[in-house]
């Protein structure tokens, strides 16, 4: 490599590794992550790895991180490497393997991923930076502006350049450092509408596995019992508890009367069972049929991969693998679109850090299938199939059904939830995620919440809250998630700092970023206030024979936020989850490795979202 190869890039990476810790009732079971990271090199076999970790671990004398079974214990007590005690800086003095450092830098350097994705805020979907990459003397550059504040990291490529007590700060981009890749050579670039978020004409409209609309005013076509078919799936989901047109109609029975999710009321919306399936009885033979699929409303508007909710500890975190879901658009059975939209997500069931890699390696491989449909099939059925987890209810992989509804008659738009209950059978009415009551909005009590969580809220890493079903003595997580909703707290009530936040660049505040968190994570908030969006994230009214709109939340937006409209909230996650998806594919799972190597591995990898969206 020639001295100061000046290729200049302007980039972008994914998710700062940051801190996580326990708060209140809400309790964070992941390994730490930190808000800087150091390595200094002893002797040829030894470092010291020192870490900075949340303001609320200073509190502590050590942080234990778990690999494999034991943990490495970081200290603050002046042993151990540790410089000074008390500092909030943890160390640990450990084998290291130098070469391996400088390969895996070497191949962070020869990645085109970087010049292609933004940065992302640790634990969230809001973009907050950019990083300039260059090649000099022999070391990869990497600098920016995080924050407000210009930083720059030198990460060697030759591991001779690595002086005794030389000192590397090392870049936090969500790209795990220390380990070289195992797969050699590394897959293709993620293709997003190919390995992401499938919405293509020819896969939704697969005349062989879909019951598709090809456009307005026609009865659908393809194979009404295809693999990738409501129809389909939903049988699989019951996988012979129940019959398939049984399984459906219990579902949507939960609309006809009120039902008391964690206490509140959710209130009927008769319509709903009216249009879905009264008018599918109808055409199946008349009132009280039993429901045929060729007569199915619902048509395919995308195949999701979500593996960056792989191995996370929020509500939503799928299997090891993370989740796969399928996005249907309710239709009046001649394909002329009605408001709603329902979303099988299942949690893929592969574990372990081989098959999880291999598992994100075949999603990026898709790209360049000639095989395309088939191989996709066969993906799918990993979690969609009848029998796909034998230990889960039903057998079924399924996580959750839920559902964004705004039919005639119908008030406000609304959204539901349903599982599979433990001992199997029908879906039933659970609570949306992440989401208080509407009742508590604007209220002392939401007041309370924020300010015992709120370092929870804002991070780093951020959004690292959990919404629990009780809060103060009384039912807090919402039965259904009404929208609009503007989320806000009585400033009267807050003590939520209003010092500079940690992640937003100015003028953001802490209260502003801890109000945001809140809020994004919602569904209510999620679908419309906080990200401009008009309720679904793949358009329900997308023109039948088209590709289904997405969101500017998906493709890319900045807006204002809506409590202060001075700071500006960037957004483009399909760009978030392609740079996550290509850490999986590389991701190192040797286990013969130096401790030191290990650790620092586990430090720089991205903190996991618990998110709902």
């Amino acid at each position: 490599m020639r001295a100061r190869n000046s290729l200049l890039i302007s980039t972008a990476t994914v998710l700062l590794a940051s801190m996580s810790f326990s708060m209140a009732s809400v309790a964070q079971t992941a390994n730490p992550k930190p808000g800087s990271l150091n390595i200094t090199r002893l002797d040829d076999k030894t470092a010291t790895i020192s870490a900075n970790f949340s303001a609320t671990s200073t509190r502590e004398k050590k942080i234990n991180v778990v690999l494999g079974k034991a943990p490495v214990v970081l200290v603050d007590d002046g042993t151990n490497g540790d410089v000074r005690a008390g500092d909030g800086v943890f160390s640990v003095k450990t084998e290291f393997d130098f070469e391996a450092f400088a390969k895996s830098n070497t191949q962070l350097a020869r990645t085109g991923n970087l010049e292609k994705h933004p940065l992302f805020a640790p634990g969230s979907r809001q973009q907050i930076a950019g990083q300039r990459v260059s090649l000099n003397n022999n070391a990869l550059e990497i600098s920016g502006v995080s924050n407000g504040k210009e930083a720059r990291f030198i990460l060697p490529l030759d591991a001779s350049q690595i002086k005794i007590n030389d000192t590397i700060r090392l870049p936090l981009l969500g790209i795990p450092l220390g380990l070289p890749p195992e797969v050699d050579p590394a897959p293709a670039a993620v293709s997003i509408p190919q390995s992401l978020m499938i919405t293509d004409v020819s896969v939704v409209n697969d005349p062989g596995r879909t019951w598709a609309c090809s456009t307005t005013n026609t009865s659908p076509v393809g194979n009404p019992v295809g693999e990738w078919t409501f129809w389909r799936l939903m049988e699989n989901m019951a996988n012979g508890t129940s019959s398939t047109s049984d399984f459906i109609k219990i579902l949507f029975k939960h609309w006809t009367i009120n039902q008391n999710i964690n206490t509140f009321n959710v209130a009927a919306r008769p319509n709903v069972y009216q249009k879905i399936i009264k008018e599918w009885e109808i055409r199946s033979g008349g009132p009280g049929a039993t429901l045929l699929p060729q007569e199915s409303p619902f048509r395919l508007l995308g195949i999701v991969l979500r593996a960056d909710l792989r191995g996370g500890t929020g509500p939503y975190a799928g299997g090891d693998a993370g989740e796969g879901r399928f996005v249907f658009a309710l239709h009046d059975g001649d394909c002329n679109n009605l408001s709603k939209t329902i979303i099988l997500e299942y949690k893929v069931p592969i574990s372990g850090c081989t098959n999880i890699r291999t598992w994100a390696q075949k999603w990026i491989d898709l790209a360049s299938s000639p095989n395309y449909n088939s191989d996709l099939e066969n993906l799918t059925q990993v979690f969609t199939a009848a029998g796909a987890n034998p230990a889960a209810p039903n057998q079924s992989a399924i996580g959750q059904v839920r559902t964004n509804e705004f039919l005639a008659g119908s008030p406000l738009w609304e959204l539901r939830e349903f599982i599979l209950p433990a001992t199997g059978g029908t879906l039933i009415e659970t609570d949306v995620k992440q989401e208080p009551h509407i009742s508590f909005n604007n209220s002392t009590t939401l007041a309370n919440y924020l300010n015992l969580n709120w370092p929870l809220l804002v991070g780093p890493p951020a959004g690292g809250h959990t919404i629990p079903p009780m809060f103060q003595s009384v039912a807090f997580a919402a039965g259904s998630s009404p929208v609009p909703t503007f989320w806000n707290a009585p400033s009267g009530s807050l003590t939520v700092p209003v010092t500079p936040a940690p992640v937003t660049p100015p003028p953001a505040t802490v209260r502003d970023d801890a109000l945001f968190e809140l809020a994004l994570n919602t569904c209510s908030g999620c679908h419309q206030m906080e990200t401009s969006t008009s309720f679904a994230h793949l358009d329900y009214n997308s023109i039948p024979g088209q590709p289904a709109q997405l969101s500017g939340f998906l493709t890319g937006i900045s807006i204002p936020d809506p409590r202060n409209p001075a700071v500006m909230r960037h957004f483009n996650d399909l760009a978030r989850r392609a740079a996550d998806l290509n850490v999986a594919a590389t991701m190192s799972c040797g286990k013969s490795a130096p401790i030191g190597n290990l650790l620092l591995n586990e430090l720089s990898s991205p903190f996991k979202l618990k998110s709902t969206h």
